[in-house]
C-alpha cells in the first residue's frame, strides 16, 4: 500500500531570463531616435542604404531605407528600414535581427518603440535565441517602466530537450519571476506537464502550478489544481483535489508533499491510497511514506480495506503501518484501539499483523472474534482470510468458543475451551473445530428439532461439527468424562466454563462503528 512520486522538472523557465534582455536590447538599439531622450544618449547610425525625409506621416520622420544597421551600448540592430520620429518614437521593418555579442539574437518583421510610454512591440515571426534557449511568438511586448516582458497571442519555448508552449507569458524584472497562463504544455522526455497557470521564481528556483495541472510520465499521473516544486532542492507540494496515480496505486489527499532526494512523502486531510493489484485501500487524516524500505504509516480514522468475494474487509487502528521489505511480502501492522469489520466477522484487538501475500492475519492482545451469533477468544488468534473468503482460525492459549443458543433464552451457549482451537469456515460458517488439549464442551442436545438436554464433557481432545443451529456431533479423544442433564435440571452455576466472558456490547455492529475509540478500561 506504499504510493509512490517519482517525477522532476527541469528549470527551463529561467532561461526565459535571456529572451527579455534581448527585447530590452532591441529597445536600447532604437529608443533614441537620433534625439536626445531622457538619458541624454543617443542611437547610432552605422549604416543604411538611403535617407530620407517622410511628411506623408503627418509627422518630420526620417527614414532610413536599405541594409540598414544601427548600434546602441553594443547591441546591433539590423532592418531593411526604418522611420525615426522626432517625437521620440521608432518603427523598423523587415528581417529585424538583433545581436548582442556572440550569445544573443532576436529577429522579427517589426518593431515599434514609443519613449515617452516606455513600450515596446515586436512583431511578426519573433524569434529570441539567448544559448541554448529559444522563445518563438508572433507578438512580443515590453514595459520598460516597470520592467515587465509579455507575449499574448501564442508563445514557444525550447531548451535542449524541453519545450513549453501557453498563449500567455510574463516576465517580471523586479521579481525575477516568470508567469505563464491559459494551455501551459511542458513537454520533456521524461514527463509532460499541462496547467493553467504555472509561474517560476528564479531566484528561489521554484515552480508554483496554479488552477487545474497534469503531469504524466511513466511512472506517474499526477493532477493538482494548486501546488509548487523547487527544482534545486527536487521537493514539491500538490494540494487542492490532489491525485497521484501510478500502475498499481493511487494516492489522494487535500494535500501532498514529496521530497525526491530524501525519498519521503506525506499526505493530509482526506487521504486515500488505493491498491489496484491487491484491491485494497487505506484511508486516514495524515500518512506518511518512506521509499526506503517501501514503508508508510497512516493516523487520524485510520482505515485499511480489502475486497474479499463480492464483501470488504474493514480494520480501524490509532496507527496503520505498511511494510513491503521485498517485491513478495507486504505486511499492514495495526496498533491500538483494533476493530474489524466485515459483514459476516467482526473482531477486537490492541494490535494486529496482517501478511497481504498469504492473506494472514495475527491478532494480539486480549483478542476478540465474532461470527453471525458466535465469538472465540484466546491470548492470540490468527485467521487465515483467502482469497475469496475466510477459510480457516486459529486460537492460541486460553481458548474458548461461545455461540449462543438463539432459540432458548438469552443466556443459553454452546461453549468449547482447550488450550488451543483451530476452525475451519465454510460459505462464511465455521463448520468444523478441533480442540488440542484440556478440552472442555458444554453444549445443548437437540431431538426432533428442540432441545432437550445439555451435554458437559471433559477430555483431552474433541472434535466437533457445527451446523447452522450450533453443535452438530461431537468426538471425544482420550478418557472423556461425560455428563448428560436434562434440560430442566442444568444448574445456572454448570452453564459456564471458567474463562466464560460474553462481549456482544463491544462488538463492531457496522462499518462506522470500527472509528469509535473506547475508553480506558472498559
Amino acid at each position: 500500500m506504499a504510493f509512490y512520486v517519482s517525477y522532476k522538472i527541469h528549470p527551463l523557465c529561467q532561461k526565459l531570463l535571456g529572451v527579455i534582455l534581448l527585447v530590452l536590447l532591441s529597445h536600447t538599439g532604437i529608443s533614441q531616435s537620433q534625439v536626445k531622450t531622457d538619458n541624454g544618449k543617443t542611437i547610432k547610425i552605422n549604416h543604411a542604404g538611403r535617407l530620407a525625409y517622410d511628411k506623408s506621416l503627418g509627422v518630420d520622420a526620417r527614414r532610413l531605407i536599405g541594409n540598414v544597421e544601427c548600434e546602441h551600448d553594443g547591441a546591433v540592430m539590423r532592418c531593411d528600414s526604418a522611420y525615426l520620429y522626432t517625437d521620440k518614437k521608432m518603427e523598423a521593418f523587415g528581417h529585424i535581427s538583433i545581436i548582442k555579442g556572440d550569445s544573443i539574437f532576436v529577429y522579427g518583421d517589426s518593431l515599434k518603440y514609443d519613449a515617452n510610454t516606455k513600450l515596446a512591440n515586436l512583431k511578426g515571426n519573433v524569434k529570441c535565441i539567448e544559448k541554448d534557449m529559444t522563445l518563438t511568438t508572433n507578438i512580443l511586448t515590453y514595459e520598460v517602466g516597470k520592467g515587465i516582458a509579455s507575449y499574448y497571442n501564442g508563445g514557444t519555448i525550447v531548451n535542449k530537450e524541453n519545450t513549453l508552449v501557453s498563449k500567455n507569458g510574463h516576465y517580471y524584472s523586479a521579481t525575477k519571476a516568470l508567469s505563464f497562463h491559459y494551455d501551459v504544455v511542458l513537454t520533456n522526455p521524461d514527463y509532460k506537464m499541462r496547467s493553467d497557470t504555472l509561474r517560476y521564481n528564479t531566484i528561489n528556483k521554484t515552480s508554483y502550478f496554479l488552477g487545474p495541472s497534469i503531469i504524466t510520465s511513466k511512472e506517474n499521473y499526477i493532477y493538482c489544481e494548486n501546488g509548487w516544486y523547487d527544482t534545486d532542492k527536487e521537493v514539491s507540494r500538490f494540494s487542492k483535489n490532489a491525485v497521484i496515480t501510478t500502475k498499481d496505486q493511487k494516492l489522494t489527499g487535500d494535500s501532498v508533499f514529496y521530497d525526491r532526494k530524501k525519498g519521503y512523502g506525506r499526505a493530509t486531510k482526506n487521504v486515500q491510497i488505493l491498491d489496484t493489484t491487491n484491491k485494497s485501500i487505506i484511508t486516514g487524516q495524515f500518512a506518511e511514506h518512506y521509499e526506503k524500505g517501501n514503508r508508510s504509516k497512516v493516523t487520524g480514522d485510520a482505515i485499511y480495506g480489502r475486497v474479499i468475494d463480492k464483501d470488504t474487509l474493514f480494520l480501524s487502528a490509532e496507527v496503520l503501518l505498511y511494510d513491503e521489505p521485498d517485491s513478495l511480502h507486504s505486511y499492514v501492522k495495526a496498533f491500538r484501539q483494533v476493530k474489524i469489520f466485515k459483514k459476516d466477522m467482526q473482531g477486537i484487538c490492541d494490535s494486529l499483523v496482517y501478511t497481504i501475500h498469504d492473506s494472514l492475519m495475527k491478532m494480539y492482545n486480549s483478542p476478540v472474534l465474532w461470527t453471525n451469533n458466535g465469538q472465540v477468544t484466546a491470548k492470540s488468534i490468527n485467521v487465515t482470510a483467502g482469497g475469496h473468503s475466510v477459510k480457516y482460525f486459529e486460537l492460541l492459549t486460553n481458548a474458548i468458543v461461545i455461540q449462543k443458543v438463539d432459540s432458548l433464552d438469552e443466556d443459553k451457549f454452546n461453549q468449547i475451551a482447550g488450550r488451543r482451537i483451530e476452525g475451519f469456515f465454510e460459505k462464511d460458517s465455521i463448520r468444523k473445530m478441533n480442540v488440542v488439549g484440556n478440552a472442555q464442551i458444554i453444549y445443548y442436545l437437540k431431538q426432533k428439532k428442540k432441545y432437550k438436554g445439555v451435554n458437559k464433557t471433559i477430555c483431552s481432545d474433541i472434535t466437533v461439527w457445527m451446523d447452522k443451529d450450533g453443535v452438530d456431533r461431537a468426538t471425544f479423544r482420550n478418557k472423556p468424562e461425560s455428563t448428560v442433564f436434562p434440560l430442566a435440571e442444568f444448574n445456572d452455576k454448570d452453564t459456564r466454563l471458567k474463562d466464560f466472558v460474553w462481549l456482544e456490547n463491544r462488538r463492531p455492529k457496522k462499518k462506522s462503528d470500527i472509528l469509535i475509540r473506547e475508553t480506558p478500561g472498559r
